[in-house]
């Protein structure tokens, strides 16, 4: 036997529902959009993409220098101080400085780093005209694209403006962020995948 439904007299010829729902508690906003707030838990360490528009949060508590090792594949991994010698030793630690990037529309957030002036305090062209691309984003949308024969990036501002960015919180600092991008990615065991294999230990 179906289940009975609780009603209430007709109205007009249609039968009142005793248990509907609370419908101002499911108005939504005047915007017509639903809100919500996204979880990173997953923040990617990389290049800003040819296509996308962004920008670089201003701030020294938002970017810091730190030793990288970077795989042939693009894989980012920060290096603790224990093993920081013995990388180094073989030319395979990146001083970069890491920077705190948001792309118009998706809202994607993540780290990018560019490489540090060698001791001498040179620079190749490339990480020059990122980090110029990157001092522009402070203030303004930029897209940038590497070129070849240049030698290094173009850089774009769009013709149209555009929103200022809506920097998501949390994270609320910098240090939150690097937590969550290096998960899984820290040197700093004597048993570390990257340590055995350049130590022989396959």
């Amino acid at each position: 036997m179906a289940a009975e439904t609780s009603a209430t007299e007709p109205i007009g010829g249609v039968a009142m529902i005793d248990d509907l729902p609370d419908f101002d508690a499911l108005c939504l906003p005047p915007s017509g959009q639903l809100i919500a707030r996204r979880d990173f838990s997953i923040i990617p360490v990389r290049k800003p993409k040819k296509t996308e528009w962004f920008r670089v949060r201003t701030g020294d508590e938002w970017r810091i220098d730190l030793p990288l090792y970077e795989e042939e594949t693009g894989e980012t991994y920060l290096v603790g101080p224990e093993y920081l010698g013995f990388l180094n030793e073989q030319g395979l630690i990146k001083r970069a400085k890491i920077y705190t990037v948001l792309v118009y529309g998706s809202g994607v957030l993540f780290l990018s780093h560019i490489g540090l002036p060698d001791a001498d305090g040179k620079i190749n062209s490339y990480n020059r005209s990122r980090g110029e691309a990157y001092l522009k984003a402070e203030t303004e949308w930029v897209r940038i694209h590497a070129n070849k024969d240049l030698g290094g990036y173009d850089s774009w501002t769009p013709e149209s403006k555009m929103a200022e960015p809506e920097w998501p919180s949390p994270p609320n600092t910098l240090k939150e962020m690097l937590a969550i991008a290096f998960k899984g990615r820290y040197i700093n065991t004597p048993d570390h995948p990257i340590i055995n294999q350049l130590r022989g230990k396959l």
